[in-house]
């Protein structure tokens, strides 16, 4: 027997000793053994007999060193709070098998062993594959206990235990809601952007004091008096004015070009002249041109003059009551400049009536169109009568019937107006202020100069110098440069440094105030008075009526050269004009709202549900990306 267990002793240790060519890498892919003082602590980890027993102890072994070096052994990553997997005798076979059949399969089971690596790599892939599915469960379940709950009708339909066919109907049915609801709701936003107003109208009486009576201005079409040019001696400067005008006015659309050498040469006189100056000596007079006034029903009274004061009616002057003015017509003459004068009552006696003379016989010799021009605007507005204001024909009567009108406007985001306009302008924000004073700078930068009607107080072009006022061109800048820019602007083609020039950028104000009016016209004098009104202007003039000679005033002279007028109002009240917008930010919610609630079963509730829905599923998703960020990071410590 002792024999026997010495021989079994024997073949253990040369058993044990085999493994030698494994250790020194022979068989790739199996792992080395554990040291031999493992298996005395757990001695079910490893038969070395293969037959059930627990091998036999050996001290000498556990002190063993082989002479090659030993390989290092994988970093195993250690796992906290996981306990142990229980070991299973992997190689225990029945007794009756032959010792060759068991060192066989237990060298196969060794090469069937993957790497540490890779069942590192396994294992993380089923921890995540794990984690995903209950991911993908939590989700689901998430899912469904919102369906269950929200006020949403269609989605509780669709995620019911329904039959399919149910389902599917009711998936249509939310399909074709969804898109003829999200379609209106995207027409309700388009009106909404597109800021739509309406207009409403208030009828205010006047009060005690009246109705503010509009600034006149008057502009005969006739720029220049002939008279004033008595010589054609070109060398002398009113020759040299007179040729000059003659050139350059333009007759039936045509207009002579002068040559850059001609100004320095031919014109040397009034080269530098502006025309300004030349309009101040050679245009018509106020008292050639207003010979009779009346306002309310008495003679006019001078422009200075005070509501209270009190004056002589019958030695009135008619020229009193106006101020010379410069437009794009030359010199004009506006009444009540100031805009202190009001009005209290209605009809033509109460107004603003005169008897303008046209002085056709004092006409330039360029001049086509016969008669004056009227404007009616605000006091603190410039007169530009060139684009708003109407005509008056020599030999008739007008009748002007007008209306004060008044404007508001809702300001921005709601509405157009931008209520801090005023603060860009040094007065009163009218769109004629804006118009010319966009024209004034562009004619600053190209030319260097400004035209003579643009040397206004409210004109303010050196931004934070307002003293400094702008030089006005001459002659030769007027016609060389300035006309050209007035037109360029008009067109839309002028240019600047290579880049064309913006049209202008002058809205409406928020509040302001216009003069409607409305025009007709009868013949003056009529054929029963033309008798006495001949032989009443010959005795103004001094003249006899009948005699030859031209200096004679007959009936058809009378109608060529002079004009009356009537400016009244028609009513005292006030038509204010009030446009808001029409269709609010309520507006806009009250339809989105009832798109929802008719067509998807959907109100504020919903949109609350849905809400936290989402904050909750896109804070469990970024809680999961954090989890597994935190496990790679452990990883790969």
């Amino acid at each position: 027997m002792k024999m026997k267990k010495v021989v079994e002793e024997v073949k253990d240790v040369i058993h044990l000793m085999n493994y030698k060519n494994i250790l020194e890498g022979e068989y790739p892919g199996v792992e080395a053994f554990t040291p031999y003082s493992k298996y005395k602590q757990d001695e079910s980890a490893f038969d070395m007999t293969g037959r059930g027993e627990r091998p036999t102890y050996y001290p000498y072994l556990e002190h063993y060193q082989p002479s090659y070096p030993a390989r290092p052994k994988p970093h195993r990553t250690p796992t906290r709070n996981k306990r142990p997997e229980p070991k299973v005798n992997k190689y225990h076979t029945q007794s009756d098998q032959s010792e060759d059949d068991r060192n066989a399969k237990e060298a196969d089971q060794f090469m069937e062993q993957e790497p540490p690596k890779r069942k590192k790599k396994a294992k993380r892939r089923a921890n995540r594959a794990a984690l995903e599915q209950k991911r993908q469960e939590i989700e689901m379940e998430t899912f469904k206990e919102f369906a269950s709950t929200v006020t949403a009708d269609y989605l509780a339909e669709m995620c019911s235990k329904a039959s399919n066919g149910r389902r599917l109907i009711w998936v249509s049915l939310w399909l074709a809601s969804f898109v003829y609801a999200w379609y209106n709701i995207a027409l309700s936003i388009g009106v909404y952007m597109s800021k739509p107003t309406a207009t409403k109208l208030n009828f205010y009486e006047a009060s005690s004091d009246g109705v503010t009576f509009p600034t006149v201005t008057i502009c005969n079409f006739n720029k220049f008096n002939k008279s004033y040019f008595d010589t054609d001696d070109i060398t002398t400067k009113k020759g040299q004015l007179k040729d000059f005008l003659k050139i350059t006015t333009p007759i039936w659309g045509h207009k002579q070009e002068l040559d850059s050498d001609s100004w320095d040469t031919k014109y040397d006189k009034i080269v530098q002249q502006s025309m300004k100056d030349a309009l101040q000596t050679a245009s018509h007079s106020l008292e050639g041109t207003v010979e009779f006034c009346k306002f309310s029903g008495k003679p006019c009274l001078p422009a200075d003059a005070n509501p209270g004061d009190i004056y002589d009616v019958e030695d009135a002057d008619p020229t009193a009551a106006f101020n010379p003015v410069f437009t794009e017509h030359g010199l004009c003459y506006s009444f009540n400049q100031n805009g202190n004068l009001t009005m209290s009552r209605t009809g033509a006696l109460y107004g603003l009536s005169l008897r303008l003379h046209v002085a056709q016989d004092d006409y330039f010799e360029t001049q086509d169109v016969a008669g004056f021009k009227v404007l009616l605007h605000n006091s603190y507005e410039p007169p530009m009568i060139e684009e708003y204001g109407f005509a008056l024909r020599p030999g008739s009567e007008t009748y002007v019937r007008i209306r004060l009108q008044k404007y508001k406007d809702t300001p921005r985001p709601l509405g157009y107006c931008d209520p801090f306009l005023e603060d860009k302008f040094s007065t009163n924000y009218t769109i004629s202020v804006c118009v010319m004073q966009y024209r004034a700078i562009n004619m600053l930068k190209v030319c260097g100069c400004i035209a003579f009607y643009m040397d206004r107080p409210d004109i303010v072009l050196s931004g934070d110098k307002p003293y400094m006022k702008p030089k006005i061109c001459n002659l030769k800048e007027e016609r060389t440069c300035a006309d050209n820019v007035l037109e360029g602007l008009a067109l839309g083609t002028l240019r600047i440094d290579g880049e064309k020039v913006p049209e202008p950028d002058c809205p409406s104000p928020c509040v302001y105030t216009t003069y409607t009016y409305t025009v007709s016209q009868s013949e003056y004098p009529s054929s029963a008075v033309k008798d006495k009104v001949v032989e009443e202007v010959n005795r103004q003039k001094g003249t006899t009526p009948g005699e030859e000679d031209a200096s004679s005033w007959t009936i058809e002279r009378i109608r060529d050269n002079y004009l009356k007028v009537h400016i009244y109002f028609e009513e005292l009240s006030t038509l204010e004009m009030e446009r808001h917008p029409s269709y609010l930010i309520s507006n806009l919610i009250g339809d989105v709202g009832g798109q929802l609630g008719l067509l998807l079963g959907m109100n504020i509730c919903s949109l609350v549900q849905f809400t936290d829905y989402i904050v909750r599923f896109s804070f469990f998703k970024g809680f999961m990306s954090l989890v597994r960020l935190y496990k790679a990071r452990r990883r790969n410590k």
